[in-house]
């Protein structure tokens, strides 16, 4: 019968194949309980297991998950801490986090705190060591006043395992970040201060995108036993209000149409349900795309006959545009390793042996992606530390069981609670899970077998659970929504006008005028406006590379290499000599050659890189409801949205994004936009015609003419 067999949401993008292949319920059984059934097959720590028993007693007694009097959606009440890792000099991250500390600290008071340096997290503690050297009890409801409820965990699953965030979860809320840069790390801390501050522009709008392949059992279980029903479910609830839902299912998942979704039209809250790409340690793309999604272009694992699954079937970081914004949204995946992979395979139990899967542990790619965009990232992602479960949401006699997803979503979404505290269900239902499977096993050694579909059942249930983590702030919440821009633009108004990336062989800039500027479509474009006086060319070096992060290596204080200062050039007055030249005319000569010779090597290299520069411009138009509110002058417009945009290169090739609203073409807003292009080109055709005058008259003074 098919429903007793268990079906894992992940194919082996190396190999083309399932993951592991489906087992019955009487197999998993008899390895779950293994010849000597013991507790330790349940969680290898007896304080965990306590502690968990401990947990479900207080919730099946109605207790609170924090203290008497204390609201858990507060952070005044409730607190918030943020946890680096003791073996780093956590410094440069720190300052990178410093809106989001100040923000929370604001916000949580006297409850707030930062546990780094000697208090931070220290390798190989437990959670109970840790609790105990900060002050606070290790298990019952959380007093705010000995250590806060909302934990924010800032580090890679080496400094900071991912276990011991399991083991915090029981009792906290806790979220975790980690970052490859300290521009995302940054970015992630704007993006969350922008949104609780100023609301954002995202729809209420809710996506369910369920893929289905042929001839796959565990996406037909996925997209008809949780993506469908939890869809339903949502839409026809009295508390929904003014939120959408939108359904995304079968061969309509596609990347494309996932791609699309994310870049244009992104949601408030995105749930996928799909196989999680997953690869072979020495496979070079498990850590770049390793719990991507794989959509349904991909053929069903026996159209495909076990070859290796190339990228243009799955959705990973790599596909997501530094330029996207999805500033607000939450995203909730439903796919084995989406979140993360540990070293070892967690599941030992299935191939009779603790192997690793991974040369270290890591946080997956398209999370980290998602949320430390520039422009405005995701506040937070649901997803899977190893392989997920078909059991998490159906047994193995068909019923459903989505009431753990559903709570959820309506507590963030219709309640508008933190994430941390929305989560809770899945630790509840973790807790509950963890002590009747001890009870089963118990009973097993005392020779009373369990009901081997109830054991399987369960056992997976609690995995599924355990294994479910938030990657971003737990503190974050769904944030209301600005009026939108386009009410009254004109008088706040943020425009910029930046070079795309140079091309690979940039052609040679032409003499004569610049090339005309964009046509209006659809139509003769309104009489511009006549442009500002156009500014002093300044030609701009290229942008410093990132400041990269490196896991678990400590790094003395002071040890990052400071920038490098530009040092302005020019060239010395006839009438002064201020050192520069000796007593004789033949060495002042010389010094004087030298120095005009290192100049024009100089001038030449910028005139090389302006021309790069030149070969492509980009013009983009944003509005914003509050410019004071914009960090446009370090080039994030986070809070801003994007409404107009000309691409132009040297060969005539020309891209225009033109607005439009319910009436038609935003003629106000495309003048703004064109006499903008029009004085970009201007600027651009100037100031390579006076270096090029420069350079001329330099290289003439050289050769003595």
């Amino acid at each position: 019968m098919a429903a007793e067999w268990l079906y894992f949401n992940g194919v082996n993008a190396s190999r083309g194949e399932y993951a592991h292949e489906p087992l019955s319920a009487d197999e998993l059984a008899r390895l779950i309980l293994g010849e000597q059934p013991s507790p330790d097959r349940v969680d290898p720590d007896p304080e965990q297991r306590a502690a968990l028993r401990e947990r479900h007693l207080a919730d099946t007694s109605g207790a609170f998950r924090v203290k008497e009097g204390v609201d858990p959606t507060d952070l005044a009440q409730a607190g918030w801490a943020v946890i680096f890792p003791a073996t780093i000099d956590a410094a440069p991250i720190r300052e990178a986090l410093s809106e989001l500390l100040t923000w929370r600290q604001a916000q949580a008071g006297s409850r707030y705190r930062e546990c780094i340096g000697a208090q931070g997290y220290r390798p190989g503690e437990s959670k109970v060591a840790f609790l105990r050297r900060q002050g606070a009890a290790t298990s019952g409801p959380v007093d705010p006043d000995r250590f806060p409820y909302y934990l924010l965990l800032v580090g890679s699953p080496e400094e900071i395992p991912f276990r011991f965030q399991y083991q915090l979860d029981v009792q906290y809320a806790v979220g975790r970040i980690h970052f490859a840069t300290l521009d995302e790390y940054a970015a992630y801390a704007r993006s969350v201060v922008a949104a609780e501050r100023d609301g954002v522009a995202l729809a209420r709008k809710i996506v369910f995108a369920g893929v289905q392949h042929p001839d796959d059992m565990a996406t037909a279980r996925s997209l008809q036993g949780l993506v469908q029903p939890l869809a339903a479910d949502l839409a026809g609830h009295p508390q929904r209000g003014e939120w959408s839902v939108t359904t995304i299912t079968g061969a309509e998942a596609t990347k494309d149409r996932l791609s699309q979704l994310l870049h244009h039209e992104p949601p408030a809250l995105l749930f996928t349900a799909s196989h999680g790409v997953e690869f072979d340690p020495i496979d070079s793309r498990q850590m770049a795309h390793q719990g991507a999604i794989l959509c349904a272009d991909w053929p069903g694992p026996r159209a495909w006959q076990s070859r290796a699954i190339p990228p243009q079937f799955y959705l990973s970081a790599d596909d997501i545009a530094g330029s996207t914004s999805l500033h607000g949204a939450f995203i909730f995946q439903f796919a084995c390793f989406g979140a993360g992979c540990p070293r070892e395979d967690d599941f030992p139990h299935l191939s009779g042996s603790r192997t690793a899967i991974a040369e270290r542990p890591f946080v997956a790619a398209l999370p980290q992606r998602v949320l430390g965009l520039p422009r405005g990232g995701a506040l937070a992602y649901i997803g899977h530390v190893e392989r997920a479960w078909t059991f998490s949401f159906s047994d193995v006699r068909g019923g459903r069981q989505i009431e753990t997803f559903s709570s959820t979503l309506r507590r963030l979404l219709f309640a508008g609670t933190p994430v941390g505290y929305a989560l809770e269900f899945f630790n509840e239902r973790y807790a509950e899970l963890a002590t009747v499977l001890t009870e089963d096993i118990e009973n097993a050694r005392w020779g009373v077998p369990p009901d081997p579909i109830e054991l399987s059942t369960r056992w997976t249930e609690h995995n599924d659970a355990r294994s479910y983590i938030i990657l971003g702030d737990p503190a974050a919440r769904m944030c209301r929504q600005r009026a939108p821009e386009a009410r009254d633009m004109t008088p706040r108004m943020i425009m910029t006008s930046s070079p795309s990336p140079p091309a690979p062989s940039p052609a040679p800039m032409p003499s004569g005028e610049a090339p005309s500027p964009a046509p209006m479509p659809s139509g003769a474009a309104p009489s511009p406006p006549p442009p500002a006086p156009s500014p002093a060319p300044v030609p701009s070096g290229a942008a410093p590379p990132p400041s990269i992060v490196q896991p678990a290596v400590p790094v003395p204080a002071g040890s990052l290499p400071p920038e490098t200062p530009v040092i302005p050039v020019a060239l010395p007055d006839a009438g002064a000599s201020f050192g520069l030249f000796g007593n004789k005319p033949a060495e002042a000569m010389q010094k004087l050659s030298a120095t005009l010779q290192e100049f024009g090597e100089r001038l030449a290299m910028t005139l090389q890189q302006v021309i790069t520069d030149a070969a492509h411009l980009e013009v983009e138009t944003y509005v914003a409801e509050a410019p004071e509110t914009i960090n446009y002058r370090q080039g994030n417009f986070a809070g801003a949205s994007l409404r107009a945009v000309t691409r132009m290169s040297l060969d005539g090739d020309t891209q225009v994004l033109v607005p439009v609203g319910d009436d038609g073409v935003d003629e106000r807003l495309w003048a703004i936009h064109v006499s903008m292009v029009q004085q970009a080109q201007a600027n651009r055709a100037e100031m390579v015609r006076a270096i090029a005058a420069a350079a001329a008259g330099l290289l003439s003074a050289l050769q003595g003419k």
